[in-house]
C-alpha cells in the first residue's frame, strides 16, 4: 500500500493515544475515587443529621418511659397520660364541669343604634368599650359585633349576631371558661336619645350560659374537691391530663382511671434507635469508600465506644442493650421489661439524662453535624481534591491536542515527502 494512501489524522490519533493512555487512566481513577467518597459522605451527612434527630428527639424532653392510662366512662372524661405518671388507680366524680359564660340582648326590628354613647364590657376585673360614635352610619348590631371582636383591648368577650322573626341578638360569650370569667356590661349615653333602645336592652339582658368552674372529686372515701376554670385537668393527677366530656348525675358511679407502666412502648423506642443505629454502622462498613476512609472509622468508633460506658453505675447489657457476636446491637425484651419494673426512673436516666446514652451520642455526633462542622470540611477537602483532578485533566488534555496537532503535521510531511519520492521512482 503506498504510504500517500494513509491518513495523517488517523495515525496522529493512534499515536497520541497511546501516549496519552497511562496518564488517562491514572487520572479517570483518582476522579472516580474522589467522586465515590464525596458521594459517600453526602450520604453519610444525611444519615448521620437523622440519628442526631432521633437523639436529639429522646433528649428534648428528657422523656423515654411510656404509660398506659384507661378510663371505664369515655363518655365522661377522657385521658391522657405522659411518662413520669405513677401507676395506680383512681376514681373521679365530675360534678359539674366548666363553662363559658354566655349573655344576650334582645332588640326588636324597629331598635336602631345610637349615634354615639359608650357601650361598656367587663371580664375577670378588666374592662373595655366601644365608642358607638366611631362605627359606621347605619352600622346596626353586626356592626357593633364587629367592633366589639375588634377591640384593641378586648378582654375577653366574643359576640355574635342572631335573629329569629322580628327580632335580633346581640349574644356575648367570654372566650375563657370558668367562674372568674363572666360578663358584665353597662351602657353609658351619648346625646342620641336612641341610646334608650340599647341601655334597654342591657338592663334586661338575660342569661344563656353561667360562667362555671369545673368541680370533680377525687377519691372513693373522704373525697378531695377539685375546682378549675377549665375543663382539662394537668395537674390534679401527677403526669395524668383529664379531659371533662359531661357532669354525672348524683347517682352515678365514679370514673374509674387505671395508670400503668407501657414496657412495650418503651422498647418500641429503643428499637427504632437500634435500628437506626445499626442501619448508620452499617453504610459505613459495607462503603468501601467510607470503610477505607479515617474520618468515617472514626465516627463508627466513637459511637460504639458510648455503648461500653457505665452510666448511672450500669452497663447498658444490664438493661437489655448490648451488641450480638457479629457487632449487630439488639434490645432484649425480657431485660428490658424486668429493668424497668424494678427501677424505671434509673433506666430513664441511664438513657435520656444529662449524663445518659443519647446526650453522650448526641455530643459526640455535634462536631460532625453542625452547620460548619467536620462533615462540611470533609466534603469541601474531597471537593477540592476533584477540583484539582478535573484541572490536571483539562491541561492534560490540552497538551495532548498540542501532540495530536504535531502528529497531524509530522505524518502530513511525511506523506508528502513519500508522495514526491514515490512521483520521482515512477519515471525510471
Amino acid at each position: 500500500m503506498a504510504f500517500s494512501s494513509i491518513d495523517p489524522a488517523y495515525l496522529a490519533q493512534q499515536y497520541t493515544q497511546i501516549e496519552r493512555a497511562s496518564k488517562d487512566n491514572v487520572l479517570k481513577a483518582q476522579q472516580n475515587r474522589f467522586s465515590t467518597l464525596l458521594s459517600s459522605y453526602k450520604k453519610l451527612e444525611t444519615s448521620l443529621s437523622s440519628m442526631q434527630d432521633l437523639l436529639k428527639s429522646f433528649t428534648k424532653d428528657k422523656e423515654l418511659l411510656a404509660n398506659t392510662a384507661t378510663t371505664n366512662q369515655d363518655s365522661v372524661l377522657g385521658v391522657k397520660v405522659g411518662g413520669n405518671a405513677v401507676a395506680g388507680d383512681y376514681e373521679i366524680f365530675v360534678q359539674q364541669i366548666a363553662q363559658h359564660h354566655q349573655m344576650s340582648l334582645a332588640f326588636n326590628s324597629t331598635d336602631t343604634l345610637p349615634a354615639d354613647g359608650q357601650f361598656q364590657l367587663t371580664v375577670a376585673g378588666e374592662s373595655f368599650s366601644v365608642d358607638l360614635s366611631t362605627l359606621s352610619p347605619g352600622a346596626g348590631l353586626t356592626g357593633l359585633a364587629t367592633a366589639i371582636n375588634k377591640a384593641a383591648d378586648n378582654s375577653g368577650v366574643q359576640a355574635t349576631v342572631v335573629r329569629s322573626g322580628t327580632q335580633s341578638y346581640l349574644v356575648l360569650t367570654s372566650k375563657e371558661s370558668g367562674a372568674a370569667n363572666a360578663i358584665s356590661m353597662n351602657f353609658v349615653p351619648g346625646a342620641d336619645t336612641s341610646g334608650a333602645d340599647i341601655g334597654a336592652a342591657v338592663a334586661g339582658a338575660t342569661q344563656l350560659k353561667a360562667a362555671q368552674d369545673a368541680i370533680v372529686k377525687l377519691g372513693a372515701e373522704n373525697a378531695i374537691t377539685v375546682t378549675s376554670a377549665s375543663n382539662q385537668l394537668e395537674n390534679v393527677i401527677a403526669g395524668v391530663t383529664i379531659d371533662l366530656k359531661k357532669a354525672q348525675l348524683g347517682t352515678d358511679q365514679p370514673v374509674q382511671i387505671k395508670v400503668e407502666q407501657d414496657p412495650k412502648a418503651v422498647e418500641e423506642k429503643l428499637k427504632k434507635f437500634v435500628d437506626g443505629y445499626n442501619a448508620l454502622i452499617k453504610q459505613i462498613s459495607s462503603d468501601s469508600s467510607l470503610n477505607s476512609d479515617t474520618m468515617a472509622r472514626s465516627i463508627s468508633n466513637q459511637m460504639r465506644q458510648s455503648f461500653q460506658k457505665l452510666y448511672e453505675g450500669t452497663p447498658l447489657s444490664s438493661i437489655g442493650i448490648a451488641f450480638d457476636r457479629n457487632g449487630v446491637l439488639s434490645v432484649d425484651s425480657k431485660k428490658l421489661s424486668s429493668a424497668l419494673s424494678e427501677n424505671p426512673t434509673k433506666i430513664e436516666d441511664m438513657l435520656v439524662g444529662n449524663s445518659g446514652l443519647f446526650s453522650g451520642l448526641q455530643a459526640s455526633l455535634e462536631p460532625f453535624t453542625k452547620r460548619s462542622g467536620m462533615m462540611k470540611s470533609k466534603q469541601q477537602t474531597i471537593q477540592a481534591s476533584l477540583d484539582m483532578v478535573t484541572e490536571k485533566q483539562k491541561r492534560h488534555d490540552y497538551s495532548m491536542d498540542m501532540v495530536y496537532k504535531r502528529y497531524v503535521a509530522q505524518f502530513t510531511q511525511m506523506q508528502v515527502t513519500m508522495a514526491q519520492l514515490e512521483s520521482s521512482m515512477s519515471q525510471f
